[in-house]
């Protein structure tokens, strides 16, 4: 691991995702990826590049008014992933709230840009909250 790798605080960018997220800011959320990241919400299937992440959230923010996500915990393995256990709350246009515990796995590069984002939640608790079929959205294998 090179000086300036163990000198970064890989935190940083996913801090700034999840502020970026609580001020619904599409340009501050998109600052934090690399261009090739990869963006897997892993019942769901995979988004590849920064555009399609964009893409996606862009949809996802449409119907959301707030995003006040809490983290319980962030940590940085020995590999230098950053681990995250999330609630992640949604307040809709619609006034409902849904909220989902999440735990999260970040690969930050040597730019302190995140490379890869996989979030591991329940789908199916996911799709009740939202009056949905709970399978709707399931990766097909």
């Amino acid at each position: 691991m090179r000086e300036s790798e163990k000198m970064m605080d890989r935190t940083q960018p996913v801090r700034a995702l999840f502020a970026a997220w609580a001020a619904l800011d599409i340009d501050a959320m998109m600052a934090q990826f690399a261009e090739d990241a990869v963006f897997e919400n892993v019942p769901m299937e995979v988004i590849v590049g920064k555009q399609a992440i964009r893409t996606a959230n862009t949809a996802f923010i449409a119907q959301i008014k707030a995003a006040p996500w809490k983290i319980r915990e962030i940590g940085v393995l020995p590999s230098g992933t950053v681990m995250t256990e999330r609630e992640d709350i949604f307040d809709l246009k619609d006034d409902r709230r849904v909220s989902i515990r999440v735990m999260g796995a970040f690969e930050v590069d040597e730019d302190n840009l995140i490379t890869q984002w996989r979030d591991y939640f329940d789908l199916a608790d996911w799709n009740r909250q939202m009056n949905m079929d709970p399978d709707y959205g399931r990766r097909q294998r």
